[in-house]
C-alpha cells in the first residue's frame, strides 16, 4: 500500500492530476483509494435528506445506497480518530490519493502551477515530489503534469 497527499493551491492541477493517476493505475490493475478533503464547512447531505436526519437524531453512522454504489457518513469526534478510521480503510488498497489531507509518515506531493501561482504551498522540506508544468527545485524531485505514465510510475 501506498500513501499520497497530493498538495498545492487551488487551480493548481490537483483533481485532474488524481483522475488521471487514477486512471492510469487503474489500467495496471490496481486499487486506489481517492478522498478529497474540505477544509471550509460543507455538509455531504443537504439538511432536508433523509440521512441528514438521521444524523441529527444521533446515528453515529448512515449509509445512502444507490445503484452499484454505497456512501458512508460517520460523525468523528476528533482527527485522531478520524486518522485511525482512515488508516484502517487504506490497507485495502494499493494506492491511496489524498487531496489536502496531510497525515504524518505519508509523503506530500505539490501541484504547481506557474500560471497561478508565484510560491510553493508546502515548504521543500516537506515535499516528495513536484509535479508541475516548469521545474521550479534543483532537489526535489520533479515531475512534468502531463507526463502521468512516469508520474505513475514513480508513485508506485
Amino acid at each position: 500500500m501506498k500513501v499520497y497527499t497530493i498538495s498545492g493551491w487551488s487551480n493548481s492541477g490537483k483533481t485532474t492530476l488524481i483522475i488521471n493517476l487514477i486512471k492510469e493505475f487503474k489500467k495496471r490493475g490496481l486499487k486506489v483509494l481517492a478522498l478529497k478533503n474540505v477544509h471550509a464547512k460543507y455538509n455531504l447531505e443537504p439538511e432536508t435528506k433523509d440521512s441528514s436526519r438521521f444524523l441529527k437524531a444521533g446515528a453515529d453512522t448512515v449509509y445512502l445506497s444507490a445503484k452499484n454504489k454505497l456512501m458512508k457518513i460517520e460523525t468523528v469526534s476528533d482527527s485522531e480518530k478520524l486518522f485511525k478510521i482512515l488508516e484502517s480503510e487504506f490497507k485495502k488498497y494499493d494506492i491511496v490519493l489524498l487531496e489536502g489531507l496531510k497525515m504524518k509518515d505519508y509523503p506530500v506531493i505539490e501541484v504547481y502551477n506557474s500560471k497561478n501561482t508565484k510560491e510553493l504551498k508546502n515548504s521543500e522540506k516537506e515535499l516528495y515530489a513536484i509535479i508541475s508544468d516548469t521545474k521550479i527545485s534543483k532537489s526535489i524531485p520533479y515531475y512534468n503534469i502531463n507526463d502521468i505514465s512516469s508520474i505513475s510510475k514513480f508513485l508506485i
